[in-house]
C-alpha cells in the first residue's frame, strides 16, 4: 500500500516553516536576525541552536502526523515524483507496453 505523499513543495514547506525563526527568537529572548544568523552557521549559540532543533523536531513530527492521518489505504493511488497522481491504469499500461517492447 503506498502512502499518499506530504505536500512538500517549496509554497507549503514555506508555509509550514514561516514563523520558525519568530517562534524561536521569542522563546531565547533574542531577535529573529539572529537566529537565522545562527541557523546559517554566521553565529554560534547553543541555545538558540537547541531551540531551532526543538521547533524543528515538532514541525517533522507534525508533517508525519499528518501524512499518516491522510493515509486513506485505497489501492491504485500511486504518486509521480512531481506529486501528480496516476492511476492503476496508467501504470499497467505502462507494464504491459514494456513487456511487449522487450520482447
Amino acid at each position: 500500500m503506498n502512502k499518499p505523499p506530504i505536500d512538500l513543495q517549496p509554497k507549503n514547506l514555506a508555509s509550514i516553516f514561516r514563523g520558525l525563526y519568530v517562534r524561536v527568537a521569542s522563546r531565547v529572548g533574542v531577535d529573529p536576525s539572529y537566529v537565522s544568523r545562527v541557523a546559517r552557521g554566521e553565529r554560534k549559540s547553543e541555545e538558540v541552536e537547541a531551540v531551532l532543533e526543538e521547533e524543528t523536531r515538532k514541525i517533522i513530527s507534525r508533517l508525519a502526523k499528518k501524512s499518516k492521518s491522510n493515509h486513506n489505504g485505497s489501492p491504485g493511488r500511486s504518486v509521480n515524483h512531481n506529486g501528480s497522481c496516476r492511476s492503476s491504469e496508467n501504470r499497467r499500461g505502462v507494464r504491459s507496453a514494456m513487456r511487449s517492447s522487450q520482447n
